[in-house]
């Protein structure tokens, strides 16, 4: 009896075994099927994208598919190694705004937690020309989605924000934060917070070229408007961000802005900004007249 339970114990773990084996075999097999699949599509909208018979429209379409691959990091991978970062970062230069905003969507996605796609797209032209878009593109939509491929490429990435602040991309973005285009001046706010949490020395580089002067104001502004424009949980981080980690100087009015700000600021899905108000009023140095007495 003991025997025949140690025999078909044995058997049962061999079958086991061997049925994990073939599905992990059936699995590895499938993924290889599918990563050669993602390949062979995105050689075919390379093709695409090279040959000069190919429409606008056509392009636009491969453009699109390869961003999508490209937010996949094995397959960002791969359209770097077969050469199809260089043939899409071309068309950043290209003279329709649809196909360079669809070029920049590409390199916002290939370049997400990809260090080696980041180093290749800060140390070749993709940086410096995602800059001239940005501050010069006569397109709104082109201008935010190459501010979008900036973002994404120097947040968290210390190599490209180092040849970012090279290329003095810093004035950029402070342009770019006084545009009156709401997602350019929204995507320049959160690009400069996610640099300054992180560093000291941007921190003292954005106080030094007078950005929380423009944050002050820009509550001033926003507290005479609509209270749910998403400027302004950015703008008070950024602000915040700031005060405590660089060297600020207060307007004199700073206090009763941002409690005008605080008091337009109603409901509980504004909580967030309401208590970032309520710490800046309370870093706010005290009015001249009671330092007097």
């Amino acid at each position: 009896s003991c025997g025949f339970f140690a025999v078909f114990g044995k058997q049962w773990y061999q079958r086991r075994v061997r049925e994990r084996r073939e599905f992990l075999m059936r699995a590895f097999e499938d993924y290889a099927a599918m990563t050669e699949d993602s390949v062979k599509s995105m050689r075919r909208h390379l093709e695409v994208l090279k040959s000069s018979d190919s429409s606008n429209e056509e392009c636009s379409v491969a453009l699109e598919e390869i961003a999508f691959h490209a937010e996949d990091i094995d397959e960002a991978n791969d359209l770097y190694l077969i050469g199809g970062l260089q043939v899409c970062c071309a068309y950043i230069k290209h003279n329709d705004p649809e196909l360079q905003s669809l070029a920049c969507e590409v390199v916002a996605s290939a370049v997400q937690n990809n260090e080696k796609i980041a180093h290749f797209a800060s140390e070749t032209y993709v940086l410096g020309d995602l800059l001239k878009l940005v501050d010069n593109s006569p397109h709104d939509g082109v201008r935010i989605k190459s501010l979008l491929a900036v973002s994404c490429l120097v947040r968290g990435n210390e190599g490209a924000l180092d040849k970012f602040n090279k290329l003095e991309g810093y004035n950029v973005v402070v342009r770019a934060l006084q545009s009156p285009l709401q997602k350019l001046q929204v995507k320049s706010l959160f690009l400069v917070s996610a640099v300054c949490a992180v560093s000291p020395e941007q921190c003292s580089l954005y106080c030094s070229m007078g950005v929380p002067h423009q944050l002050f104001a820009m509550c001033d502004k926003l507290a005479t408007e609509a209270t749910h424009d998403p400027a302004v949980v950015l703008t008070l981080k950024l602000l915040l961000i700031l005060v405590e980690g660089g060297d600020v100087q207060f307007p004199p009015n700073a206090a009763d802005s941002l409690a005008a700000l605080r008091d337009r600021l109603g409901g509980e899905s504004l909580e967030e900004e309401r208590e970032i108000c309520k710490k800046l009023i309370s870093l706010c140095p005290p009015p001249t007249d009671d330092i007097d007495r």
